[in-house]
């Protein structure tokens, strides 16, 4: 008995020696760990649905984001417990705000295991999880050490996005049915670092090389066939006009001119078809949005507005209880559509609304929580673009992603990418009257 506890004390001290480099190299370069999440994330494009190979442990499911995020929120914590001991200051209000929405979300996950167990609860809270580890660590990190480093990861990230996308396309198939090689996620992350490359254009700092390349990803995010996208990419292109004059008449000409060349290169190479699949995006997504009405038709957009009548009128919120601060995880997501021949369908995915989802899991409460942390972000974001001229270009950027994932998530969920934009803004807003001009 004794040589077994010398033996495991010995491995004990051997994983400290390692540990402790390991977190000491992490903390001296955070950009590592955020390479891996986006490694991650264009991977998980290869992959149905977006879904990472898991191991299966203890009847939980276990992927590398769930071994990465605990790693995000341990290293975290020292910055979040300092800030908890001492007090919050002014500039801390938006973090303060995020860790007020992770503790509405969270006390739903401890009541789920309780009521459903560990793996029930567990599985519907770990998209949450993600956010709550990437976006607080990030939040915590010295933003303007890191953030030209960033900007190149996501540069290169797209680039790894938009050759799967064309390798993806190369059977010809346009169709929305089957052609679509990259989900939604995938595609607003393209849509973001295209805007995040323009603002590195407004301060000088994008090579003219990087061009004809950015150039082409805006006729792609229309190829891939994402109507949310597209709406996202109408608002967030609009926001960008009017935060950006000086480069109106060049981003407007860069645009004709990739999407002339762009179409005129697929009309060679694909005939009518990619204008025929298009053609049918379009009407599909001019129906949906004519007649919403339950059992009005099948399109998307339809049974998705009946799935959140459904979960907002059903037994998910008939209580004060449950309005004020939501149902335990663990709980579902089911409710019924009807097709257009009036036949219910049993839905139990996710509500494809992230307020939606958000309410029923972290009640009104924690919907406010949310709504303040962007509102007030939002609105500090553009405030201090003002006064801060370093940082102007950055502060605007970060406002606009901040922007596009308000509009997303009318019919999306976030994640972990999402997540690093957030707490990205969150770091830059805090740190903004303090960046020195070389940024």
């Amino acid at each position: 008995m004794l040589i077994y506890l010398v033996i495991l004390f010995v491995l004990a001290c051997l994983g400290a020696l390692l540990v402790i480099p390991v977190v000491r190299i992490l903390e001296n370069r955070p950009i590592l760990l955020l390479w891996v999440l986006v490694l991650i994330f264009v991977a998980s494009s290869l992959f149905d649905s977006g879904l990472l190979p898991a191991v299966n442990l203890g009847g939980i499911s276990i992927n590398a984001i769930d071994v990465v995020a605990p790693i995000l929120l341990c290293l975290a914590f020292p910055f979040v417990f300092f800030r908890l001991r001492d007090g919050f200051g002014r500039k801390d209000v938006v973090l303060l705000i995020l860790l007020l929405w992770s503790s509405a979300v969270g006390l739903n996950y401890i009541l789920g295991v309780r009521e459903f167990g560990l793996q029930a609860a567990t599985n519907e809270f770990r998209g949450y999880f993600y956010i709550i580890c990437t976006a607080t660590y990030v939040a915590s990190l010295n933003i303007a050490r890191v953030w030209m480093n960033v900007e190149k990861l996501f540069l290169f990230g797209v680039s790894c996005l938009t050759v799967i996308a064309i390798i993806g396309f190369m059977d010809g198939d346009f169709s929305r049915g089957g052609g679509r090689p990259i989900d939604a996620a995938h595609t607003l992350f393209i849509l973001q670092v295209l805007l995040i490359a323009i603002f590195i254009h407004s301060r000088g700092d994008l090579h003219p090389y990087s061009i004809p390349f950015l150039v082409t990803l805006f006729p792609l995010l229309i190829v891939l066939q994402h109507r949310s996208v597209w709406v996202v990419m109408i608002t967030s292109f609009a926001l960008v006009l009017w935060l950006l004059p000086s480069l109106r008449s060049a981003l407007i000409k860069w645009g004709v001119i990739g999407t002339v060349v762009f179409g005129g290169l697929c009309t060679v190479l694909f005939g009518a078809t990619i204008f025929e699949a298009l053609s049918d995006s379009y009407e599909e997504a001019v129906s949906s949005s004519l007649d919403t009405s339950a059992g009005a038709g099948t399109s998307t957009f339809s049974w998705r507005v009946q799935g959140w009548i459904g979960l907002l009128t059903g037994e998910q919120m008939d209580s004060v209880r449950e309005v004020l601060i939501g149902n335990p995880f663990g709980t579902g997501y089911d409710r019924i559509t009807l097709t257009s021949d009036g036949v219910p369908v049993a839905r139990t995915e996710s509500p494809h609304n992230f307020y939606v989802q958000t309410l029923l899991r972290g009640g009104a409460l924690g919907l406010l929580a949310l709504i303040a942390l962007y509102g007030i972000l939002f609105r500090g974001l553009l405030q201090h673009a003002k006064k801060d001229e370093a940082a102007h270009p950055i502060l605007l950027c970060m406002a606009v992603i901040i922007a596009s994932q308000l509009v997303y998530y009318l019919v999306y969920g976030s994640d972990y990418i999402q997540a690093i934009f957030l707490g990205s803004a969150i770091a830059w807003l805090r740190d903004s009257d303090t960046v020195n001009a070389n940024i």
